[in-house]
């Protein structure tokens, strides 16, 4: 009886972890990870907001649908890029963590700095 109660928690456990692969895919184009890359401090890449001095370095940035923008904190707090209208949130992004975000629709997207809310920046695509 207990073999079969471990057989079906395993195979629950299993399911679960396909649909939670499954559903996360859905949400692909919203967070596309973290990283760590100090090369994206230096100069100034295309397509990068670079986070330094307490602010967001190109406040606004303009792009193509289907364009991702990464943010990367070149400054030694921690910052985040968080959507005014609750369109994404980074997370804590630690000295040279980097996040990134694929804009698939034309529009203009305002963002801050959690921690420091004067942080303010705006993506536009169109």
């Amino acid at each position: 009886m207990i073999g079969r109660a471990i057989y079906s928690f395993t195979c629950a456990a299993f399911a679960f972890t396909v649909a939670a692969g499954a559903l996360a895919g859905c949400f692909s184009e919203r967070v596309a990870g973290l990283a760590v890359d100090e090369n994206l401090c230096e100069g100034s890449p295309a397509n990068v907001v670079q986070i330094r001095n307490f602010a967001f370095a190109q406040s606004q940035i303009t792009v193509t649908p289907g364009t991702t923008v990464t943010w990367v904190n070149c400054d030694q707090e921690i910052h985040t890029s968080t959507s005014d209208g609750g369109v994404w949130s980074s997370g804590q992004l630690s000295p040279t963590a980097v996040y990134t975000r694929t804009f698939a629709a034309a529009g203009t997207f305002p963002y801050h700095c959690d921690p420091h809310p004067s942080m303010k920046g705006t993506v536009v695509v169109r």
